[in-house]
């Protein structure tokens, strides 16, 4: 693939742009510029949130996190801006990232498509809004006249108001909510498919637009197909701009225009990484890019040379240029174009390519976000990070020494981190899964795990003189599906039989075993073979739980709190030098197999085991066996005996996710700075801690969400381009009942927030507002208006102004007849030459928005 760039000889070393005078460098800030006339105008902070269509605005943004600044740096770019405009934007992204010194993060913005990052600056605001015009219209930020306006409510977390050209039914559909603003009256008119929080979104921006004008404005609620039911006052006000007769064959039905933006890879497991590189071709002036596909998921870290510049690209969901902090200049000046000629390259069409997120980072300033792509992104030097990162090792050795569960309950951030309700020494209570029930299991046996059965293990602690409930369900690898099955049902039940539907539920998949678990088996659990025979698939085969009278463990240590025996074939080939065996031979001589790289963990462990089943156990250290010991593993073979490497620090991530299947298909939105306040009861949420998967159930979550979340958590691991296991534990925690190891995750936890915070109720808020309804304001709209007499009026007026050429009217100022209007010509042409220059009618462009008219009128050199 290859794409031509013209060569700019422009050099940014001295940068003289007056607009970044007002940044202070390594501070945190945020600041927005629009281009107007080739130049940076700031925009007022009372204007944040509030994009023109017509213009193109540029966007610094920067955070400070735990003593690190975080730099972000937008273009934002209207549907209806200048490919001029455009340019510049790009130019002073260039700039303003020099002056920066090159380390902040690039994106590309494109109108109704932006990032989830870009969104969320405008939380505090209502969201964004796109009104109508730009610059080059003529239309600015303040206007003395008031314009009846119609605007669009998209989005559930994240709104975005649109303006709409036409305040007519046709610009309406039912998939929406929509407000019309007619200045001392605001109309929300809801679609029948409209969603439960565009909606309320819509109610609120009515309700901030009221405030604005100081009470002064109705507010009237409009449900589909309710129209008539309005009072005669506010039918008629209504219906000056929605003739109810005009409704049903102009009214769209359904709005979906996703045809042109379906991509050939849909999922967000897609990934593949390219090599970028430039050469001068013969003459012509072009910069040649070549773009070399290097490989398909997964990525690591160790893919991307710092001599050179990549594009990572995710399909649909954006593609990610990074840049090495040994390549040129002129790679990081091109990054973003050559990132948009690559889309163009693959052949996406307009519509596809703004769509489609583009992001430009620095080698060793990569964002979360990138780093999470891949499925190994070490980091040697850890002195600043993206999120948490801690070792499961570490927290054993502190739990070790003297342990206050009160810590954890009063430091969030530490149970968070360490994953610890308290020191698992609480009540248990286990069961296991036989013919799609469950039964008791012994107490002798409760660290004991069989691979092919499925456990339910109910912990019981105390806080504050509360008990609080855990039920884990362990799945064996081997278990039938029909085991699985089983299990998750029964939690549910036992949640409600026993946990008054209060427990915490966390899956947990053989070999993935948290460290709260283990705790409550003093770190230490055996898993053997076989299991139970249960489930369809086994129905006709005897259970196998029964040990055979020779049989090899395998001890494995990940942490001196967190130590599995786990059952092998006794063979000599399965020894490892790294860790210890347990070999046990006729059911009465043991023997325990000491690798060369083994730890005294894994040594205590294997002889505390032994010893619990009353044996003394003979020690043998590698390379010092007897034949008698070969003889009982079968004879003696090669075994793996290079020593395990160990690991370099690994970057882990904390993110937070709205999660839907509503489409019929799994959305991830992802929610930035996140706290409390972001979980929403309606919602069934995602929270990623890297190696544990937390699912919040918002308490007004619909049934399908709540029964599907595990479903969709899974799927969600399953389409994680990291690639990360599918088998991570998976938390299910109901609001009002989030432990510590959840809420340390959020920052400041109110534990009465939800109590205090009355559930959003429609009908209540739609009530609250119409109740402050002044009667008096619709009888003064009404007589401003003159409803019935607009039309006749505005042709009357047409008519009485003195008639010229097209070709008089074009002329300059100095040469027009002396009764010509300069701010009116239009009004001067016959009705014949208005449509025939226009297209449409004088009634027609009167009805039209005041910055439609102007340009209109540029657009024929009348204005």
């Amino acid at each position: 693939m290859t794409i031509s760039n013209l060569q700019n000889g422009h050099s940014n070393q001295n940068i003289n742009e007056p607009a970044f005078s007002a940044i202070q460098k390594n501070k945190p800030t945020f600041h927005i510029w629009r281009i107007e006339n080739f130049q940076l105008i700031s925009i007022p902070k009372d204007s944040y949130g509030t994009f023109f269509k017509g213009d193109t605005y540029l966007i610094y943004h920067c955070t400070e996190i735990q003593k690190t600044l975080y730099q972000h740096i937008h273009i934002w770019i209207g549907s209806e801006s200048s490919i001029d405009e455009q340019g510049v934007a790009a130019y002073k992204m260039v700039e303003l990232d020099e002056f920066l010194g090159s380390s902040p993060v690039q994106h590309r913005e494109c109108q109704s498509y932006e990032s989830e990052k870009f969104l969320s600056y405008f939380k505090q605001k209502g969201g964004l809004k796109y009104q109508n015009g730009g610059v080059q219209s003529g239309f600015h930020h303040y206007e003395k006249n008031f314009e009846p306006r119609l605007f669009q409510v998209k989005g559930k977390r994240n709104i975005r108001l649109n303006e709409l050209a036409s305040i007519e039914w046709t610009s309406m559909n039912r998939n929406d909510s929509f407000l019309i603003d007619l200045s001392a009256t605001v109309f929300v008119w809801n679609g029948k498919l409209s969603n439960k929080m565009e909606k309320l979104q819509a109610l609120n921006k009515a309700r901030m637009l009221r405030d604005e004008r100081n009470g002064e404005c109705n507010i009237v609620i409009v449900e589909d197909g309710e129209e008539k039911d309005l009072s005669k006052d506010e039918l008629k006000l209504f219906e000056s701009k929605f003739p109810l007769k005009e409704k049903l064959s102009k009214l769209r039905n359904d709005v979906s225009n996703q045809d042109d933006l379906k991509f050939e890879k849909d999922s967000y497991s897609y990934l593949k990484l390219y090599k970028c590189s430039d050469a001068l071709d013969d003459g012509d002036g072009m910069v040649k890019i070549k773009i070399i596909e290097q490989k398909t998921g997964p990525l690591y870290k160790e893919d991307l040379n710092s001599d050179d510049s990549y594009i990572v690209d995710n399909g649909k969901h954006g593609i990610w240029v990074w840049i090495g902090k040994k390549s040129s200049q002129k790679e990081r000046q091109e990054a973003m174009r050559n990132a948009l000629g690559f889309l163009q390259a693959k052949g996406y069409n307009e519509k596809q390519q703004n769509a489609i997120k583009v992001t430009r980072v620095i080698d060793e300033s990569e964002p979360f976000e990138f780093k999470a792509l891949f499925n190994r992104w070490s980091e040697l030097n850890e002195s600043k990070g993206f999120g948490r990162t801690f070792s499961n090792n570490l927290i054993a050795k502190t739990l070790q020494t003297k342990f206050d569960a009160s810590i954890l309950h009063s430091n969030h951030q530490i149970a968070a981190e360490s994953q610890m309700v308290d020191d698992g020494k609480g009540y248990k209570q286990i069961w296991f899964v036989s013919n799609f029930d469950i039964h008791q299991l012994e107490p002798s046996k409760y660290s004991e795990f069989h691979t092919g059965d499925c456990y339910i293990i109910h912990y019981k602690y105390k806080l504050d003189n509360t008990e609080k409930h855990i039920l884990y369900y362990w799945i064996g690898k081997k278990s039938t599906l029909d085991e699985q099955g089983t299990v998750a049902l029964k939690v549910i039940e036992l949640d409600n039989e026993i946990c008054s539907g209060q427990a915490m539920q966390v899956r947990i998949v053989e070999g993935k075993e948290p460290i709260h678990f283990m705790s409550m088996f003093d770190g230490r659990i055996i898993i053997y073979k076989g299991g139970r025979a249960s489930g369809f698939k086994n129905m006709n085969n005897s259970d196998d739980v029964q040990l055979a009278e020779n049989y090899m463990l395998q001890i494995k240590s990940y942490g001196s709190s967190n130590i599995k025996a786990i059952q092998v074939d006794c063979n000599a080939s399965n020894l490892n030098s790294n860790d210890v065996f347990i070999i046990c031979h006729n059911l009465s001589v043991f023997y325990i197999w000491c690798g060369k790289s083994s730890t005294g963990d894994e040594r205590e462990a294997a002889k505390s085991i032994v010893l619990s089943a009353k044996k003394e156990p003979e020690i043998i250290i590698e390379s010092q066996e007897r034949a008698e010991f070969w003889n009982i593993l079968g004879g003696k073979t090669e075994y793996h005996k290079v020593k395990r490497s160990v690991n370099t620090n690994q970057a882990t991530f904390t993110r937070l996710f709205e999660i839907s299947n509503s489409s019929g298909r799994i959305n991830v939105n992802e929610i930035y700075q996140f706290t409390q306040n972001d979980l929403n009861t309606n919602d069934v949420m995602l929270l990623d801690a890297w190696d544990n998967i937390f699912l919040w159930i918002g308490l007004n979550s619909n049934k399908t969400e709540k029964e599907e979340s595990e479903k969709i958590a899974i799927e969600y691991l399953k389409s994680d381009p990291s690639q990360r296991p599918n088998d991570l534990p998976i938390y299910k925690i109901k609001q009002g009942f989030e432990p510590p190891i959840f809420t340390g995750y959020f920052g400041p936890w109110d534990f009465s927030y939800w109590n205090n915070k009355n559930d959003v109720d429609y009908n209540l808020i739609k009530q609250e507002l119409q109740s402050k309804n002044q009667p008096q304001l619709f009888q003064l709209a009404i007589k401003e208006k003159s409803l019935n007499g607009i039309k006749t009026r505005d042709a009357i007026d047409f008519n009485k102004y003195p008639k010229y050429s097209y070709e008089q009217l074009i002329k300059p100022v100095d040469e027009l007849p002396e009764n010509v209007s300069t701010e009116s010509k239009e009004v001067h042409l016959t009705e014949e030459d208005f449509v025939k220059i226009f297209k449409i009618s004088y009634q027609q462009f009167k009805e039209k928005p005041l910055w439609k008219q102007k340009e209109l009128k540029r657009s024929v050199r009348l204005f």
